[in-house]
């Protein structure tokens, strides 16, 4: 198990900050040095492909204007497949090449690049863009870590996987046809998209009476 580099909330530039308990690393407490960041743990912990992950990790050595620094990756990510991932969350104006203001970050995600591409590790550039571009599907998943950070799996799950195919279901049928309570086949059906089993449409509605799920063949990808 890997250890955060955790650092001082001063030298963050007054980032907003925030720490929540993550289900997939024991519900230890995750530190998050901004909003972005938070919205990209939201991504990684919700996503059923992961395995595991460490933010403010690995801490890496590199040379810029003839001075030694340090980088901190924002998050370490291993996927079930074995995968493993760098992530450095940036807001879309930080990546400008043009501004000047920005030569010390672009050196340093050029440093990251080369680190991982000598350790054999995935480098990936997350923005605000990317995270941000369905206010839909992040409303869905803030909802899917607080269902699983406090309600237990339902039992009525393995009654729910024998009426489900790979075709789409309304939970609201889903509902009628098992004679399950509504709030069950809500809470199984979350259990069942964070452990990969089957899929919800987070990135179309708002998860309701409406929401539509079916079998899962894969969710390696986030």
């Amino acid at each position: 198990m890997h250890t955060p580099n955790i650092v001082s909330r001063s030298s963050k530039y007054g980032n907003n900050y925030w720490s929540s308990l993550g289900p997939k690393v024991g519900m230890r407490e995750v530190t998050l040095y901004s909003d972005l960041e938070f919205d990209h743990w939201i991504r990684v912990e919700t996503t059923p492909g992961v395995e595991t992950y460490c933010e403010q990790y690995p801490k890496i050595s590199y040379v810029f204007n003839g001075e030694l620094h340090t980088s901190i990756f924002d998050m370490w990510v291993q996927m079930k497949s074995g995968t493993v991932k760098c992530c450095e969350v940036k807001y879309e104006s930080e990546l400008n090449a043009e501004n000047p203001r920005n030569s010390r970050t672009l050196k340093q995600i050029e440093a990251q690049k080369i680190w991982c591409n000598n350790n054999g590790i995935l480098h990936e550039i997350v923005t605000d863009k990317d995270l941000r571009k369905n206010h839909l599907e992040l409303e869905n998943r803030l909802k899917i870590i607080s269902v699983v950070k406090n309600n237990a799996q339902p039992k009525c799950t393995e009654e729910i996987m024998k009426i489900l195919t790979s075709e789409r279901l309304s939970l609201k049928t889903l509902t009628e046809q098992s004679n399950i309570p509504f709030k069950d086949i809500h809470d199984a059906c979350i259990w069942l998209f964070y452990r990969g089993v089957i899929d919800v449409n987070i990135d179309e509605c708002i998860i309701s009476m409406q929401t539509e799920v079916r079998l899962n063949e894969s969710s390696e990808s986030f």
